[in-house]
């Protein structure tokens, strides 16, 4: 369509109305202000439903110079709303703003609106965030040309901030003639985002924290206030970016010791759960206090009991200085401050537990028999190891410590998860649509993927009329055409087949076979299986799917799948290839007698093909052999992967069954995809009783995205893989190495749930594990600090022997290779391990480390694993 047939100025336009319209069809936005201005309120009414209607083709309009004619008619469109309400509208349309307009020409073009208007148009443009951020100048302008009081919105506040630096003038010279300091100023440390830039500064400008407190000490701004919001600001906490500018902010201040001590409780209410550093700067503040005699006993009882309970080491290592240094200057508060000591009894890290009992120890001669009877119950806290020496110093028996051979010998562990049965289709077509749509738009688990899927065939072959209809609304949707993801890109083309319209863009065509690997065949299967309903709904439509999942897993009963091939015979219904296909590699191990004996009555080829799969004893698992890569230009470091044999009759199968089930070696004859398989529990559910094939093939993917810290939602495999079926072999547990040592938290929680899950089900083998997370941390494809906070989240479970047998397997060849980073760390989580599981058995290793001189964390961490491990048998 051409561009004078989209633009098309009205028959019957006055000269004036012309002349504006022509201006803004040609993209001269500089001259709509002035011809705006010379049309009355009647006329500019007029030129609305034209500007609007040229707005709507304007959306599908990217030829030359369409950023011009958006420019104008925003410009054209806020001039001629007579209303407040429309031309904060029409300036808030997305569509026009982002082309780019000159404020002044904008406030120009409402110029000969009366102030009130004025205002009120700016506060509806600063109540949109976005708007008022982006277009901070106009509204501003706005309000000084009306003369009203600014708007305090989020939006206009962030909006305001990123204005003020300005290049040649620094921050406080900006902020000392700007007209909305004293409004602006206290919102700073009310809206969330605010203050992102001061923690910058340079040479040539101190910045926002410098220029604050000098507009302060000018009187420009009221210290008091700035204390205040700064102080409450860093209770809320935040991002680490946000808190180190607010402490800037409070160091420029430079609070006296009156605000200081004036601001007691607030410092107090820091230390449990602000961010780190404001914590540690609210402990430096209180330790002042304390050294000059302001602080109450009930205060610094309060920071100490909140500071002992954080994971901070370095908090904890503060606080426990700071009452030892208190009871030092007074002897009278060590009834008062020594228990507070017991709260650092319980931490998970062993070296404060043990600088804790060291300061009860050395102040214990100046407490009261009261406090030392508390103390000594309280020491059944401690790790055993020190509970032994807390014994020593008190003279007698710590509660707990008889009990520890009976309990070291339980491992806590979750309860085995079972399957969930796949609940039926949904029963109307209505809601079958509402789930489809909803799985179009959104992610779905591989169980609800295939109740849609079955859904669909089996209300198509029910009633086609009724199912088109109820999916009229979702055939709407911009989600039928291409999609990147496979799965609603298969789901899309069932669905434009059940409508009966042209597949257009969404036609599914098989890989080439030169891109034909066990990789492409996680999508292909999906992907062929969708265009083989799709072509069944129009010759002889499927009454319903055969591959449809008993279990949550992706795993299909043998008498199930038995019972439907005998409901397709009764019904005379040749099964789609691709759904017998994917229908037998989901079939589970376990096969009755009795699902054996009723498929040998089987009679039709898909029939008697089922018979002899099962009499055969099903799908093989492969052999599997794992070894290191070698350096190639996509893997600056190697990793170690896993090759796996073709499995016994695969070439059997057509494409992409074939592939999938093919021969896979990725170190001697690596794909040429690059080893791209999906890492999901949707590519588990293709062979849900064969994880060690679908493991294999994300070895290469899963290790690349480790290496970058960007597992993400990849993380989701590994306990899908632990509640599939199959041998656990090497693939699953590298693969579970590789999630322990995953960047974020809720990554690596995903590799200890599966580890969980194969521990229960006597499937794990941890010394395997052990190694293999050695072997990886060696060729430094794995960060061991990461796989400290993972295991650390597995012993707070109370997993210490589970957690133990992977360790004592992991630490001789890590000491062997040279201490890596986090050693120390992981050293203190055996040893608790090692105490608490009633670990037996020397290491060599761990033996000759233990026996160095000195006392550094490693020698100590040592010295415990050995002597928990020469403990004597309890005995019977």
């Amino acid at each position: 369509m051409s561009e004078t047939a989209i633009y098309d100025i009205p028959d019957g336009a006055t000269e004036d109305v012309r002349d504006l319209l022509q201006a803004v069809r040609e993209g001269r936005g500089e001259a709509v202000p002035e011809l705006v201005g010379a049309l009355t309120d009647a006329q500019r009414r007029t030129c609305l439903p034209v500007l609007t209607s040229w707005r709507t083709a304007t959306r599908n309009n990217w030829a030359d110079g369409h950023l011009a004619i958006r420019a104008a008619l925003l410009l054209a469109g806020a001039g001629c709303s007579t209303g407040v309400a429309a031309a904060a509208q029409w300036i808030a349309s997305s569509d026009l703003r982002w082309a780019g307009s000159d404020s002044s020409l904008l406030l120009k073009a409402m110029g000969d609106r009366d102030s009130t208007w004025l205002g009120q148009v700016a506060h509806r443009l600063a109540g949109h965030r976005t708007v008022a951020e982006e277009q901070y100048t106009l509204i501003a302008r706005l309000v000084r040309a009306a003369g009203c009081e600014p708007p305090t919105t989020d939006g206009f506040v962030l909006g305001w901030e990123a204005s003020i630096p300005v290049h040649g003038m620094t921050v406080q010279d900006r902020l000392r003639d700007d007209p909305f300091l004293s409004v602006m100023a206290p919102r700073l440390f009310e809206v969330a985002e605010a203050g992102s830039d001061f923690q910058y500064s340079d040479e040539d400008d101190p910045g926002w924290p410098a220029a604050l407190a000098g507009l302060a000490a000018e009187g420009r701004l009221s210290r008091e206030m700035l204390i205040d919001g700064c102080l409450s600001r860093l209770m809320r906490g935040g991002r680490l970016g946000l808190v180190k500018g607010f402490l800037a902010l409070l160091t420029a201040l430079d609070l006296t010791e009156d605000e200081r001590a004036a601001h007691t409780t607030t410092w107090v209410g820091m230390l449990p759960d602000a961010h780190s550093l404001a914590a540690a700067r609210a402990q430096e503040v209180l330790a002042g206090l304390d050294e000059v005699g302001r602080l109450k006993s009930e205060h610094l009882v309060e920071a100490s009991r909140a500071a002992l309970c954080r994971p901070e080491v370095k908090i904890v290592r503060a606080q426990l200085t700071m009452l030892d240094k208190a009871m030092r200057r007074e002897r009278s508060r060590t009834d008062e401050l020594l228990p507070v000591v017991v709260e650092a009894f319980s931490h998970e890290e062993h070296s404060l537990q043990e600088r804790a009992l060291a300061l009860v120890v050395r102040h214990r001669k100046h407490a009261g028999g009261a406090v030392l009877a508390e103390l000594t119950v309280s020491a059944g806290q401690l790790s055993p190891g020190l509970r032994a020496r807390a014994a020593e110093a008190f003279g007698e028996a710590i509660a707990g410590e008889e009990d520890d051979a009976e309990a070291a010998e339980v491992d806590v562990l979750p309860p085995v998860p079972h399957p969930e049965r796949l609940e039926q289709a949904p029963s109307t077509p209505a809601e079958l649509a509402e789930e489809t749509g909803a799985l179009l738009r959104t992610d779905g688990t591989p169980a609800q993927w295939e109740r849609v899927l079955n859904g669909l065939v089996v209300h198509a072959h029910a009633d086609l009329a009724g199912l088109r209809a109820a999916l009229e609304p979702v055939a709407a949707q911009r989600t039928l055409s291409w999609q990147a993801d496979y799965l609603k890109q298969g789901l899309a083309v069932v669905v434009v087949s059940i409508m009966g319209t042209p597949l257009g863009n969404l036609s599914v065509t098989p890989e080439p076979p030169g891109r034909r690997c066990p990789h492409s065949a996680f999508r292909s299967v999906p992907l062929t299986r969708a265009a083989e309903i799709g072509a069944r709904l129009g010759d002889v439509p499927l009454p319903f799917l055969l591959a449809t999942p008993t279990w949550s897993t992706g795993a299909i009963e043998a008498s199930e799948l038995v019972a439907r091939l005998a409901a397709y015979e009764r019904s005379g219904v040749e099964p789609g290839q691709s759904d017998l296909d994917q229908a037998l590699l989901r079939l589970h191990r376990e096969v009755p007698a009795e699902a054996r004996a009723a498929a040998a009555e089987l009679t039709s080829p898909a029939g008697r093909r089922l018979a002899a799969w099962l009499a055969s004893g099903g799908l093989p698992d492969p052999a599997v052999s794992r070894g290191v890569e070698p350096l190639r230009p996509r893997t600056p470091r190697p990793g170690v992967l896993v090759r796996t044999e073709a499995l016994p009759g695969h070439e059997n199968h057509p494409e992409p069954f074939r592939s999938l089930l093919g021969a896979h070696d990725p170190i001697g004859s690596p794909c040429e995809c690059g080893g791209s398989g999906e890492c999901s529990p949707h590519a588990v559910a293709l062979l849900p009783q064969h994880r060690e094939v679908i493991a294999a093939r994300m070895l290469v993917t899963f290790g690349t995205l480790a290496e970058y810290d960007d597992v993400g939602e990849g993380a989701s495999v590994l306990p899908a893989l632990a509640e599939s079926g199959g041998p656990a072999g090497p693939a699953t547990h590298l693969l579970l190495a590789y999630g322990l040592g995953a960047r974020r938290l809720e990554e690596q929680l995903f590799a200890v749930d599966a580890m969980f899950v194969l521990a229960t089900r006597g499937q794990l083998d941890a010394a395997w594990l052990g190694r293999d997370i050695a072997e990886l941390t060696g060729l430094r494809r794995l960060k061991l600090q990461r796989v400290v906070a993972a295991l650390r989240e597995a012993v707070r479970t109370g997993a210490y022997a589970t957690v133990w047998a992977v360790l004592s397997a992991a630490l001789p060849p890590l000491l062997n290779g040279g201490a890596p980073h986090g050693l120390p760390a992981l050293l203190t989580i055996a040893a608790d391990c090692a105490e608490r599981s009633g670990a037996r058995g020397a290491i060599p290793e761990i033996n000759e480390l233990a026996a160095r001189s000195g006392s550094s964390q490693m020698v100590k961490q040592a010295r415990r694993i050995k002597s928990a491990t020469e403990r004597p048998e309890p005995g019977p």
